[in-house]
């Protein structure tokens, strides 16, 4: 029998496990024992909609946990005040520290663990939907691990027993899996299944609405289809053509938190309350008090704390939005041609005006900072769509393959004048499997982030 303190398991950790699963047995004096208690009521072979609840939530802790800690740290949207975060914000993060997000939070039995098998329990008990919904959870979770770190296990991984230690796949192998999993969710999601059971309450982002569903994994595409863009052009115009099913006006893919209890608190409050080693200063807040820009009244509470927008407990986490949709829109039309910067500058301001809409309900800054065919330039678009995906993992692909902002290497960084380019690969992978690439350094560039 192994005993495990619960004292050795972090607090953001345990709120994974409960929130992935909902299967935490009960325990006596702080500790849980496993193998001890067999619960009847226990699901043996939990269902989709047993699974689909747990899969949402957990994304927006890993989202707006440490994806998003790392990021706002490297991106110069958060500084460190204390402990590790110092560290992270002189880009001096060791495999240990993304270790938890890998095991528990997108392996092991995290998120995309999770969603295999909800995948595969759909596909068998013939319920497509949650099958489609499913496979644009796992494009989204990939797309963010691949993105974060580069090449990584997919085609071997979740196998459990039978695959220990998974092949790694390249970069590109993995955006051809994410293309494939959109399309086939596409395909799915605008076509009736023939079950009597449909996503509905269980779906915390949507509520079972199967066409935001579908807008979301076209929306998801035309920013896959944006990164590679360097790599061949030709995915500026496929990104074009996922952007008029994409998301409509106002429409989020927002994980929401009841913030009553610390199961239901958004992630960045129940960082900010336990921990409280980053302070919200830094480039953006500099630049955005330097432009008057109204939001910085909601992204800051004006003495070195988060704002009420994403510093509450009932803050959701956004996992993309139309107004990004408005900004992939702009850069593509920007990047094809000269020709096309009427309906680059056309789509940025759209974009803005949806994102201040969305932050602070008023668009009337808009004005101040709209701009024409005449003068848009892709800084204009880089440096507004900075801002408005205020600690969205997503900022940190948009710089390494753009360099905007023009971001300086704070004092004493690991990397000397330079900006992370991609994670180490966790501890546990560097020990448990042999197929886990050698760590180098944080300036290895991924697949699509070329010079």
């Amino acid at each position: 029998m192994k005993l495990l303190s619960i004292n050795r398991i972090t607090r953001t950790g345990l709120i994974l496990l409960i929130g992935t699963m909902g299967l935490i047995t009960s325990c006596k004096k702080g500790y849980f024992y496993e193998g001890i208690n067999d619960d009847p009521s226990e699901l043996k072979n939990p269902v989709p909609s047993s699974l689909l609840p747990g899969i949402i939530q957990s994304t927006g802790y890993v989202w707006g946990g440490d994806a998003s800690r790392f990021v706002s740290l490297f991106m110069q949207q958060t500084t460190g005040a204390a402990n590790q975060s110092v560290s992270a914000s002189r880009y001096a993060v060791s495999p240990d520290d993304v270790d938890n997000m890998w095991t528990a939070g997108l392996y092991g039995g995290g998120i995309m663990n999770n969603t295999y098998a909800m995948i595969n329990s759909a596909n068998s008990l013939k319920q497509g939907h949650y099958a489609a919904v499913g496979k644009v959870m796992m494009a989204n979770n990939l797309g963010l691990t691949t993105d974060l770190w580069g090449d990584v296990p997919y085609s071997e991984a979740f196998k459990g027993l039978a695959v220990l230690q998974p092949k790694y796949d390249t970069q590109q192998q993995i955006y051809a899996a994410i293309d494939q999993l959109l399309s086939e969710a596409i395909a799915s999601l605008g076509a009736t299944d023939g079950s009597q059971f449909q996503p509905g309450a269980d779906d915390l982002l949507f509520k079972g609405d199967l066409a935001k569903w579908l807008r979301f994994a076209h929306s998801l595409r035309a920013k896959f289809y944006l990164h590679q863009g360097k790599i061949d052009r030709s995915n500026y115009d496929k990104a074009l053509l996922e952007i008029p099913n994409g998301f409509l006006p106002g429409e989020t893919a927002s994980i929401l938190y009841a913030g009553t209890s610390l199961p239901t608190q958004g992630p960045w409050f129940q960082f900010n309350d336990q921990r409280g080693d980053i302070s919200f200063t830094g480039y953006i807040y500099d630049s955005m008090g330097a432009a008057s820009d109204p939001r910085l009244d909601v992204y800051s509470d004006g003495a070195e704390g988060l704002g009420p927008l994403y510093g509450s407990a009932n803050s959701p986490v956004v996992l993309m939005s139309y107004d990004e949709l408005r900004f992939i829109e702009a850069e593509c039309h920007f990047q094809k041609a000269a020709q096309n910067r009427g309906a680059s500058a056309a789509a940025y301001n759209a974009a803005v005006t949806a994102n201040l809409l969305r932050t602070i309900d008023d668009a009337s800054y808009a004005a101040t900072v709209a701009k024409t065919a005449g003068n848009i330039t892709l800084a204009d678009i880089m440096s507004q769509k900075y801002v408005a995906l205020f600690l969205n993992p997503e900022v940190w692909a948009d710089w390494r393959r753009t360099g905007v902002p023009a971001l300086v290497a704070p004092a004493g960084s690991a990397l000397g004048g330079a900006l992370p380019r991609s994670l180490l690969y966790p501890s546990g992978e560097q020990r448990n499997n042999s197929n886990s690439p050698k760590n180098t350094s944080m300036l290895k560039r991924v697949w699509w982030d070329v010079p």
